[in-house]
């Protein structure tokens, strides 16, 4: 393709790295054989000090490529948001891309979202990503990659489409499979949240709520890895409870920036739907769910939202999944012995589904 500008590459590629010996080596091969070539693409990979041999990995393929890849560590800890608002300080592409150390990409991953950036203004470009339990760098069949729907562009300039975005979260709730407009990031200061799980379902909703352009490809072509060791998959752990630590953030950000009353009835909707995914979470994450975590997640989102039949988009509720079911929990009388009942029905739900 050859260099697309003189001065600087196209894409700042943000990689956070933690304990990733066993999948970093897969992760980089695949951006090293994008079909927009290296010299457009600048790799910033940060360790958030692994334990394992991740540090030694990363090492051996900044001496491949010198020019491209920039390594930082740090000493301690900082969780995923930390890593991420590190890489970006770093970055100077014009558009930056978060990528999971233990995720891959198609091989025209970047050309295709880099695409519509020429012919349209975007501040986001998004795709479809599908989920991969390979050990080894496999790519999609035609058929699977292939969306269902027309790729689209969208203008967020009037209040009502900003609203529609909001609620339909359709840039997704993770920071990759995205490319995003550097300036547009650091314009509305939407960085991620330090030192905490969750610090995805803090940021999507920013994007939602300012993006002006977004542009929507239909295709998969992120491979979202199937990792067992995965942090948010893991059971009996108490991190869990950062995802009400997460959703207490949001809703004083959002009177902080002063969209919570522009955007309330849109902004309730999302508070419901990840209350609800709270009790999912815990369902699945415990072999007994602890009630004081459901008694933290009922007073908070009852704070936030103190009648949710009252929201308009209410009737959304009974059809996705058990939302329906959890938010009634959420806003009635319930015991703990009412609570591990309903746990016991979800967990049994969730796991005969994936028979």
């Amino acid at each position: 393709m050859g260099k697309l500008y003189q001065d600087r590459p196209a894409v700042s590629v943000i990689i956070p790295c933690y304990n990733v010996e066993s999948y970093i080596d897969r992760c980089l091969a695949s951006i090293t054989v994008q079909t927009i070539g290296m010299e457009n693409l600048e790799l910033i990979c940060v360790d958030d000090a692994s334990a394992d041999g991740t540090w030694n990995r990363l090492l051996l393929w900044e001496q491949l490529y010198p020019e491209q890849v920039i390594l930082i560590r740090q000493e301690v800890n900082r969780r995923q948001g930390a890593a991420r608002n590190l890489g970006l300080q770093y970055a100077s592409a014009d558009w930056v891309s978060f990528v999971d150390a233990d995720d891959w990409l198609e091989t025209d991953y970047f050309e295709r979202l880099l695409g519509p950036t020429f012919q349209f203004d975007c501040d986001v470009v998004c795709c479809k990503y599908g989920r991969d339990a390979s050990e080894s760098l496999t790519y999609y069949d035609k058929s699977y990659r292939q969306g269902n729907g027309e790729e689209r562009y969208l203008v967020a300039d009037t209040e009502e489409v900003t609203k529609l975005l909001i609620r339909s979260r359709i840039l997704g709730e993770g920071a990759p499979t995205k490319l995003i407009r550097r300036k547009f990031l650091l314009d509305f200061g939407i960085l991620f949240p330090e030192n905490l799980m969750y610090e995805d379902m803090y940021w999507y909703t920013l994007l939602h709520v300012y993006a002006g352009g977004v542009y929507i490809i239909e295709e998969k072509l992120y491979h979202y890895f199937l990792n067992p060791r995965s942090t948010v998959l893991s059971k009996e752990e108490n991190y869990h409870i950062d995802w009400v630590t997460m959703q207490a953030r949001k809703y004083s950000d959002y009177n902080r920036r002063g969209i919570w009353e522009r955007y309330r009835d849109e902004l309730e909707y999302d508070a419901l739907y990840n209350a609800s995914g709270f009790l999912k979470l815990i369902a699945l994450r415990y072999d007994e769910p602890p009630f004081s975590f459901f008694q933290l997640e009922r007073e908070l989102i009852r704070k936030w939202v103190p009648d949710y039949r009252s929201n308009p988009y209410a009737e959304d509720f009974p059809m996705i999944e058990l939302c329906g079911v959890f938010l009634e929990a959420l806003y009635s009388p319930m015991d703990k012995a009412g609570f591990l009942q309903m746990m016991k029905d979800a967990r049994d739900y969730y796991t005969g589904r994936r028979r």
